[in-house]
């Protein structure tokens, strides 16, 4: 009776060491003294992590530092980014999926990242003014699957442009846009994977069949009707977009870093 006792205070010792390196060596506890940390393995992937509660703030500099991404808001980091970041990991990451986890992240708190001048990094904004921002500009059967906040255009060939975006804003997320530049001409904002989806609806209206419906109904631009000072700004603000796009960087592609 007299050896049991010792070993049975020595095994709770062994089990305690053990609890505490399990603790240490999870990436669950990547934030350790307060601070969020990502880390990369031997292969360059940033290794599963978990994140619980970490303020936005915190992550989008982790996120900037672990993928040397210059990154900028309008002001204190603190008073611009409201949120929080949860999320749990379980495999690593290659670079490019950090990036859409990344704008998914900011997007569920409200934000997106618009090109910072000369192409020098993302500047970050609440989405309802990253709307009227430098975003990427895509032919709609060009836009990649991303979360990322975009633009796109559709030559419509039978549809009356007015009346698909009539029709379409009600399907759209409240921070997305869709404009109707001519009768022929159509201009969407809203995160890349939610225009693609779009894009499918949009291709069913355009058609004889579905331009006739449209008309039958009565759906479209009214004679005379004068457009929105807002559409008719945020239309030239696409179309220099484009020209710029066309006269400079024609071969780059749209969502980079």
């Amino acid at each position: 009776m007299l050896t049991k006792k010792p070993v049975a205070e020595f095994s709770a010792v062994i089990f305690s060491v053990v609890i505490a390196l399990v603790i240490c060596m999870d990436p669950g506890f990547a934030r350790a003294a307060g601070h969020f940390k990502m880390e990369k393995d031997s292969q360059g992937r940033v290794r599963a992590f978990k994140a619980v509660e970490v303020p936005l703030p915190e992550f989008v500099r982790e996120y900037a530092r672990v993928t040397s991404t210059v990154i900028t808001v309008g002001g204190s980091w603190e008073q611009q980014l409201k949120g929080s970041v949860t999320l749990f990991l379980r495999r690593p990451l290659q670079s490019d999926q950090l990036t859409e986890l990344f704008y998914r992240v900011l997007a569920d708190n409200g934000y997106a990242v618009v090109d910072a001048p000369a192409g020098n990094g993302w500047i970050i904004e609440r989405m309802r003014d990253a709307r009227d921002a430098a975003l990427p500009v895509y032919p709609a059967a060009d836009v990649p699957d991303s979360a990322r906040l975009v633009t796109a255009y559709y030559d419509l060939k039978y549809a009356d442009g007015d009346g698909v975006a009539r029709m379409m804003r009600s399907f759209m997320p409240p921070n997305s846009r869709i404009i109707p530049a001519t009768d022929g001409k159509l201009f969407v904002t809203d995160s890349a994977s939610n225009i693609r989806k779009i894009s499918k609806i949009i291709a069913r209206m355009d058609t004889r069949e579905g331009a006739a419906r449209q008309r039958e109904a009565g759906v479209g631009a009214q004679p005379g009707e004068p457009r929105a000072c807002g559409e008719q700004r945020i239309e030239k603000l696409i179309v220099e977009k484009l020209e710029i796009q066309d006269s400079g960087s024609s071969g780059k592609e749209g969502v980079k870093k």
